[in-house]
């Protein structure tokens, strides 16, 4: 008795729960009738693609939905619509640009001119270069200015 209500157990587990219906029959000349059924797969692909495309049907709706409808539509549209004029105007009119860089240029020209001619007062013999081709500057009053140093030249006279 045991081994029947295995069996009868083991035998509802092998047969699925939900009947389920062939996707497509295909009958053949001879007589012979062919049942397609779709696979777990499909099904999953069929229910996504019914998720993205659940677009409603305008045609279908009462008045209120309807009018609804065509507000979030027309709104939605007015939306983005708007926004992408706007960015194009932006740049258009040159509004992405900082609206005050002018006086932070100023600034940092002003804090390296600071930083200069404390650098200048400590002594500095080399000046950094303003223009990039050239690599550095000596001041015209400094020991080094010349090819030979004078302590050098004073040694070699005497």
């Amino acid at each position: 008795m045991e081994i029947d209500g295995f069996q009868k157990l083991d035998l509802e587990k092998s047969v699925p729960s939900k009947k389920t219906t062939p996707k497509r029959i295909i009958h053949f000349v001879d007589g012979d009738i062919m049942e397609e059924y779709s696979t777990e797969e499909e099904e999953e692909e069929e229910k996504e693609e019914q998720g993205t495309n659940s677009t409603l049907d305008p045609s279908k709706l009462s008045w209120g939905p309807y009018l609804r409808f065509w507000a979030g539509r027309i709104a939605s549209t007015s939306f983005s619509t708007c926004e992408f004029l706007g960015g194009r105007f932006a740049v258009f009119f040159g509004l992405t640009q900082p609206k005050y860089q002018y006086v932070l240029n100023e600034f940092y020209r002003i804090q390296n001119k600071k930083s200069d001619n404390k650098s200048e007062r400590k002594g500095s013999k080399a000046q950094a270069a303003e223009v990039p081709d050239e690599k550095c500057h000596l001041e015209a009053g400094v020991r080094e200015y010349g090819t030979i140093q004078q302590d050098a030249a004073e040694a070699i006279s005497q």
